[in-house]
């Protein structure tokens, strides 16, 4: 027991002296000085230049867009025990549709409204403050009476808002750089982050958080896609700007965060 303690001693002295006492901020890499700036330490905030953000609303929505009602799932599938054994990435899929309730599933999964507790809609993600800055976009390309097209989940009333109509397989594919898992699955998960959501609470540091709740609501949906017998793999690599300008957003309000195609696997 006490050789455990001495070892852990002398780790985190060292990863003091690396991770913040002994290096100067300016001498830091841009991962390693935005962590440092976000600790907190007695007193308080270590960073100098912390920013907060401005108030967002709760739901963002798109009034005048065409919507698509998604019907109520079942929620019938396997146990959390077997998802988790059963979970991997898929990077191919087969051809086969998906349809609106495979695809409610998964969203309400990741995202969707569980219960009202204390006078807030609670989500099927943790988040800070239950401020929830995440937004799901859908870029539909086989689902059954669905129109192809770019879609954003409407969390208030679960249904889907058609952001604009047409075939992007070619255009997430490219901003995917290029990697052979995005394009081809029936549908494509984009999720995003408001960061105000977070923010305009908990400064700077909300960034963490909203990284944290998107690594849940990834989760979610690789539950939920392995219970419906389809997959799915976490694509974090992509140029932000090109995903960005596909979904119509700025990249510094609100930016994309992950990629996640869902489908059958063309190998089972």
């Amino acid at each position: 027991m006490l050789c455990h303690r001495i070892f852990a001693a002398m780790l985190l002295s060292a990863c003091l002296s690396s991770c913040g006492q002994a290096q100067e901020p300016q001498t830091l890499s841009i991962g390693q000085l935005f962590h440092h700036e976000t600790s907190f330490g007695d007193a308080g905030f270590k960073g100098k230049n912390i920013g907060w953000g401005q108030a967002a609303p709760l739901y963002k929505k798109y009034d005048k867009a065409q919507k698509v009602e998604l019907p109520k799932p079942s929620f019938a599938g396997l146990s959390v025990e077997k998802a988790i054994q059963k979970r991997k990435s898929v990077r191919s899929f087969m051809e086969s549709p998906m349809n609106l309730e495979q695809l409610a599933r998964i969203l309400l999964s990741a995202n969707g409204i569980t219960q009202q507790r204390g006078g807030i809609a609670r989500r099927a993600t943790p988040s800070g403050g239950a401020l929830y800055p995440l937004d799901l976009y859908v870029i539909a390309t086989n689902v059954d009476e669905l129109t192809n097209g770019l879609y954003h989940f409407q969390v208030s009333d679960s249904s889907l808002e058609l952001v604009k109509e047409g075939d992007f397989s070619i255009q997430i594919f490219e901003a995917a750089n290029e990697q052979r898992a995005v394009g081809a699955s029936p549908i494509t998960i984009i999720l995003t982050a408001r960061f105000g959501r977070i923010t305009q609470k908990y400064a700077d540091r909300g960034y963490r958080y909203a990284y944290i709740e998107a690594g849940a609501a990834c989760q979610n949906i690789y539950l939920q896609a392995t219970s419906l017998d389809m997959g799915t793999v976490a694509v974090g690599a992509f140029n932000d700007d090109s995903l960005n300008e596909l979904l119509g957003i700025d990249g510094l309000h609100e930016a994309a965060l992950l990629i996640m195609p869902v489908g059958y696997p063309a190998q089972r």
